[in-house]
């Protein structure tokens, strides 16, 4: 393990931040002991080594290559500084021998890992060792104890940490390390004579790998309440703020390289400052006082770049003007609870200021669409000329939003007092101006060139200037303005209008509904027509499109309009393939028609209906006994089967009627067929002179008066 880096420290503090808030002492304590146990003691190259950090280099070879003979072979190997029983086993790999070697060559890192394991110097540390290897830890920390010594200290140290308390361990071993006898001893008997280290450096070596395994707040708060040295506490100090102040920069860094006229880069980097350096900030602040210098400087670098980027949010964005108040508000305002120095919170203020001011300009959140409407078109209006036509037009737009304003607010309310005041306000300036056009001090050279015209077009625009104030006076307005500027206006332009025999005394028409108020009367097609014209974006268009969905689809009478409808709201929900079939049956006439619909329907609602109806054609179109027969053998059983026979032998029977055409025969046809199709023609029969009959005696008797006149001559 080498010493920590920068880039190392930095990726420490961020995976470990979340957990050193509000770790107690006990937690903290077994938090670095589990690690410690697990990398740098339990892995100690001195431990796999089976050596001392003392011992000869002899030693450390003769261990070496017996543990190489043995795991070439797959045994396993083992040393009585294994201390199984108070740590886990070493893993042993011949591949590994070397880098265990190698790690412990150069003196500083001999140093680094002798601060992390035993050494034996003393006889007492031979028979404290002793009790270790055999279990009796509390005899071998006994025993650590009796005689302080560096070896001793170091011994103990080790073992207290093996033991989780970590409190002995720094008391220990930094006290070896910033007394200069025992310092001086330590290096000498793990490096020899020859090297020598500063007490700096030997207790950042300690500290350094400590930061390895363990978050540096829980490590100051040790140090500083359990440790040996100021200088310990204040390296701890730099090492802490460093690491944040690194994350801040670089973040500030990151924002300051985004374009300022990307607004969403711009919001996007403002928020990631902002919470990406919260816990940064939060360490520094808890480690130097807010008068710090450097405190300050790095917060009011913070915040400015904070600040800038909501500022160019703010001046890009075309998002809506509510969201982006807000959103620059957030983060203006977090700029200046950060800030410090005078010059920094003061500008962070003026823009807070700044935006407060634009917030309650704005309409209420609940009106925000009717006065965005508005204020539209009062703009729309300042680009026409000065006219009383636009001045009326402006009225009946802006009414309906007005009232919807009212009706949210309330007629008291100042916000909507303030907006109906600045329309008419808009509205009479165009009266005015106008009126002023016309009656102006030319007026009397003009009345001397054409006086009837002149008069004409005066009276025109006063009737119009008293029109556009009849609509004016509908309106609500603030009292000041209405009692100082609308009211004397009005008297005044009543007087000349008076003047030229135009009477004050005339209806308008102006439609005073809120857009609540015209959605409750969308009774027809027509009616949600209007209310599209007036509200194309309104708050009820989606119930106004399904209103005119079902009035169009009830207006469908034939399938003509019915596929209309289909093409005009393909993704219509209502049953328009059941009222096309509706329409297709209903508009049906003739038995082809019938047949038609039988055709497309199959499986149709009016399927028995519909042969019903051509069973009933069919039997309507029967005039023959042709006709009978072809109709009894197509409905064998049909609804007429009855009377389409009754029918076929009443034909038959009178046929044989006339052909032998007698008195009883017509007699028998009535009796059989009382109500028979030739009922009529038979009674005639009856009833009548018997032709034949006095035609066969006429012929007799002038016969016989032949006869007898030509007997008479002879």
């Amino acid at each position: 393990m080498g010493q920590v880096t920068g880039t190392d420290s930095r990726a420490f503090f961020i995976n470990n931040r979340h957990s050193i808030v509000n770790l107690q002492f006990g937690e903290f304590d077994c938090y670095i002991v589990r690690k410690i146990n697990m990398n740098i003691i339990s892995g100690n190259p001195y431990r796999l080594l089976g050596v001392y950090s003392n011992s000869p280099i002899k030693d450390r070879i003769a261990n070496a290559n017996k543990m190489k003979a043995y795991l070439k072979v797959g045994k396993s190997v083992s040393f009585p500084l294994d201390l199984l029983n108070l740590i886990p086993a070493p893993v042993r790999l011949v591949e590994n021998m070397e880098h265990t070697n190698g790690s412990i060559n150069l003196p500083q890192d001999q140093l680094k890992y002798a601060l992390f394991w035993f050494i034996k110097v003393t006889s007492i540390d031979e028979i404290a060792m002793g009790y270790l290897q055999k279990g009796e830890t509390e005899k071998a920390k006994e025993l650590f104890g009796k005689k302080e010594t560096f070896s001793s200290l170091i011994n103990l140290g080790v073992l207290s940490l093996i033991q989780n308390d970590q409190v002995t361990a720094v008391q220990t071993i930094t006290k070896v390390i910033h007394n200069d006898d025992y310092r001086v001893a330590f290096v000498e008997e793990v490096c020899g004579s020859t090297y020598q280290l500063p007490e700096d450096d030997l207790a950042r070596l300690f500290i350094n790998e400590l930061l390895v395994e363990a978050p540096i707040q829980n490590l100051m708060q040790l140090f500083f309440k359990y440790g040996t040295s100021e200088e310990d506490n204040s390296y701890l100090k730099d090492k802490a703020i460093a690491e944040p102040i690194a994350i801040i920069s670089a973040e500030i860094a990151k924002a300051k390289n985004v374009k300022n006229d990307d607004f969403n880069a711009q919001y996007r980097a403002g928020f990631s400052l902002k919470n990406n350096t919260k816990e940064p900030l939060d360490i520094i602040r808890s480690l130097l006082k807010k008068s710090d210098m450097q405190y300050q400087m790095i917060a009011d670098n913070l915040a400015k770049q904070i600040l800038q980027c909501g500022i160019n949010y703010y001046n890009n964005t075309d998002e809506d003007e509510y969201v982006k108040i807000d959103i620059a508000y957030d983060l203006q305002s977090y700029a200046y609870s950060i800030a410090i120095g005078k010059l920094t919170k003061d500008r962070c203020k003026e823009n807070i200021e700044i935006l407060d001011k634009k917030r309650k300009e704005l309409a209420p959140i609940a009106v925000k669409e009717y006065d965005k409407f508005i204020k539209a078109e009062l703009l729309k209006y300042q680009a026409l000329p000065s006219l009383i036509k636009h001045a009326i037009d402006l009225i009946k737009k802006c009414v309906p939003y007005l009232m919807s304003i009212k009706e949210e607010l309330g007629s008291t309310d100042s916000y909507y007092l303030r907006l109906s005041t600045l329309i008419v306000n808009a509205a009479l300036y165009n009266v005015i101006e106008e009126f002023n056009s016309v009656n102006n001090q030319n007026l009397q050279f003009e009345l001397l060139i054409d006086r009837e015209r002149i008069i004409r077009k005066v009276k025109a625009v006063f009737q119009e200037a008293w029109v556009a104030i009849l609509y004016m006076d509908k309106l609500d307005m603030e009292k000041d303005f209405e009692i100082n500027r609308y009211s004397q206006n009005r008297a005044s332009l009543k007087e000349q209008v008076l003047g030229l025999g135009i009477s004050t005394y005339q209806a308008i028409q102006l439609d005073m509904n809120s857009e609540l108020q015209m959605f409750k009367k969308c009774k027809d097609f027509s009616s949600c027509q209007k209310y599209l014209s007036v509200f194309p974006n309104g708050k009820f268009v989606v119930e106004i499109g399904a209103k005119m969905e079902e009035y169009d689809f009830n207006a469908c009478v034939t399938t003509q309009s019915c596929s209309a409808f289909r093409k005009k709201y393909p993704n219509s929900k209502l049953p328009i393939s059941q009222k096309w079939e509706d329409c297709f049956y209903h508009t049906c006439k003739t038995a082809e028609d019938y047949q038609r619909y039988l055709n497309a329907y199959p499986k149709g609602r009016y399927i028995s209906s519909a042969k019903n109806k051509m069973e009933e054609i069919s039997f309507g179109c029967c005039k023959t006994i042709d006709d009978y027969k072809i109709y009894l053998q197509k409905y064998p059983a049909g609804k007429y089967k009855d009377e389409a026979r009754k029918n076929v032998a009443d034909e038959v029977y009178w046929k044989n009627c006339i052909t032998s055409d007698t008195r009883s025969e017509y007699r028998n046809y009535l009796a059989q067929f009382p109500n028979g199709r030739h009922r009529t023609e038979a009674q005639q029969k009856i009833d009548g002179v018997d032709w034949s009959n006095i035609l066969s005696w006429g012929f007799i008797i002038a016969v016989i008066i032949i006869l007898t006149i030509v007997l008479s001559n002879n």
